[in-house]
């Protein structure tokens, strides 16, 4: 606040610095009042030059001296009556400048202080914003986490499916090896039985044109060889029967395949919930980026580095999404190649026909 400094206070001072030899000035005035601003301290100084400047060319005027000693009272007193009025002009202006200053700096303390608590607002309300940032940052950090958890579960799943098609495909590709050896087998014994038969024909052949009279012997013969044949017949069921069991292991194999291919169905089932699941779960990540980063537009002004960052986990995200639609695509692609080999499980119904021939 500007202090009140009159001009008979600096007038006092001023002639107290011209009675000791000094010329007055701001610092010398200030230094004895202790108070005053620069501006009122300088426009006193001037007006007391002005004023003790006129008192010493009245003084050092011959024609003054010469005048009477009434008229030169009379003038002195009108001329103390003009520096009378002029002090107290001065202290009008001064005071009113004063007042005016108060005034001034009354508003500017208001001003202050508003822009002081507008600030504090503003701080406060930017270390909300920078503590809610920070929450958001962490609530991303753990959603990635979730997708990435999904996504090694999805990764796992996959490569158990491999596993069990590949067993899949070694299953089928053991059932055609054993389906291919009993069929030669099969066709083995038929070509040995047939060829057995042809030879025992020939040979009665032979001996019924042989001998008419060994009739007998030739009867024991037959006999001998219809036992024999008896025998091979016998010989060749017990393999068929032998056959047969081993068909039955196979068919008993062959449905555990299917069993297996039906538990491969129930996992890709599963493996394909869990994708849709990991899908849903993308696109509520993908709603929960969308809103931050519409709030993080909102405060772009303070907070462009965060906006950056949002910007770099949506790609990432995106990147994801993009991962699991590829696998997805895959699991796709892999039902339909699996759709081939339970196709050749009802083949075991095959050697049946030569099994009923026999």
């Amino acid at each position: 606040m500007a202090s009140a400094v009159t001009y008979e206070m600096v007038e006092d001072v001023c002639n107290h610095l011209a009675a000791g030899g000094e010329s007055p000035t701001y610092l010398k005035v200030h230094q004895c009042l202790g108070k005053g601003s620069t501006r009122i301290v300088s426009a006193y100084i001037r007006q007391w030059r002005e004023a003790h400047a006129l008192s010493k060319a009245l003084e050092r005027d011959p024609l003054f001296g010469e005048w009477p000693e009434a008229l030169q009272l009379k003038a002195r007193s009108l001329f103390d009556g003009l520096l009378a009025l002029s002090a107290e002009a001065a202290n009008a202006s001064a005071e009113s400048q004063r007042l005016s200053f108060e005034e001034r700096e009354r508003v500017l303390a208001a001003k202050a202080q508003e822009a002081a608590r507008l600030a504090d607002d503003a701080l406060d309300k930017l270390r909300s914003e920078q503590a809610e940032s920070a929450r958001l940052a962490v609530e991303i950090r753990s959603l990635e986490a979730a997708v990435e958890g999904r996504q090694n579960m999805v990764s796992d799943l996959i490569e158990q499916r491999a596993l069990q098609e590949l067993r899949l495909v070694e299953a089928a590709e053991r059932l055609e090896a054993l389906r291919a050896e009993h069929a030669q087998q099969i066709t083995r014994l038929a070509e040995e039985a047939a060829a057995e038969r042809k030879r025992l024909l020939e040979e009665i052949r032979l001996e019924q044109e042989r001998a008419g009279g060994e009739r007998e012997l030739l009867m024991r013969q037959t006999d001998r060889l219809r036992q024999d044949h008896v025998a091979a017949v016998e010989e060749l069921r017990l393999r068929v029967a032998k056959l047969d069991g081993a068909l039955a292991s196979q068919r008993q194999k062959n449905e555990e395949a299917e069993q297996r291919a039906s538990a491969l169905a129930a996992s890709r089932q599963q493996l394909e919930e869990t994708v849709a699941a990991a899908e849903r779960r993308s696109a509520g990540l993908e709603d929960e980026l969308a809103r931050l980063r519409a709030r993080q537009v909102t405060d772009a002004a303070r907070l462009g580095g965060q906006e950056t960052q949002i910007s770099m986990l949506m790609q990432q995200l995106e990147r994801e999404t993009k991962r699991a639609l590829a696998v997805e695509g895959r699991l796709q692609a892999l039902t339909l190649q699996q759709a081939a080999p339970p196709a050749l499980l009802p083949a075991p119904a095959g050697p049946g026909a030569p099994e009923g021939g026999a």
